[in-house]
């Protein structure tokens, strides 16, 4: 069983989505990390899962709103343990040998990281139009989408695949396996009742817990 910690592995005085919370997983053994990115005002690639700073720093505003600059100045860690917004490169400089699961919000242009990016690299959106393009324009990259829906006459050709937990099965997680596609699975809640003993299939986690 292989563990990605959803947005890093966050604590109450480490914040999600911060370069401490990734380092932080990356020293508590977890396989990989999670990740969101969304562009600012100025096209710069932010870590960052919602539209809005306001829950995750002391300013409010949309992302799109602020320039890299701006967002510089403000704290989105906690007063114990500060933190800048991270940007993708700065992750992909930083967390090497793991997994990064990355979680694309909107549209973005890879090109200025595209020489940061390495083997260990997914990207993936709940947007499957989204991921088609990029696929298109960047063949030799991986590829995933976030899907709440198994659909068995889909024709998928992406490297992995998110599962909600609440449908997930031992039928549906053999389905993706048997075809050499990754499984992740997230959302998690309760008890696990599929395998969970396969070298493809991950739990995108909040928490670390015994397989």
């Amino acid at each position: 069983m292989k563990k990605i910690a959803h947005r890093g592995y966050t604590t109450s005085l480490i914040k999600e989505n911060t370069m401490e919370a990734f380092e932080n997983a990356v020293n508590n053994e977890f396989d990989g990390i999670e990740c969101d990115v969304r562009k600012t005002k100025d096209n710069k690639l932010v870590i960052i899962h919602d539209a809005w700073i306001n829950r995750t720093s002391e300013e409010s505003g949309l992302v799109k709103d602020h320039t890299y600059a701006e967002l510089l100045n403000y704290n989105f860690g906690s007063s114990e343990v500060p933190s800048k917004i991270p940007t993708l490169e700065n992750v992909l400089e930083n967390i090497k040998n793991t997994i990064k699961l990355i979680e694309i919000k909107e549209e973005i242009d890879l090109a200025p990281v595209l020489d940061l990016i390495d083997e260990d690299t997914y990207f993936i959106s709940f947007d499957v139009g989204l991921i088609n393009r990029l696929k298109a324009k960047h063949p030799h990259l991986k590829f995933g989408v976030l899907n709440y829906v198994f659909n068995s006459e889909l024709d998928y050709d992406l490297d992995i695949i998110c599962i909600l937990d609440l449908i997930a099965s031992d039928e549906i997680v053999d389905y993706f396996l048997d075809r050499g596609i990754k499984v992740f699975i997230y959302g998690i809640v309760g008890d696990i009742n599929y395998k969970r003993d396969h070298e493809d299939l991950y739990y995108i986690v909040n928490k670390k817990f015994n397989s």
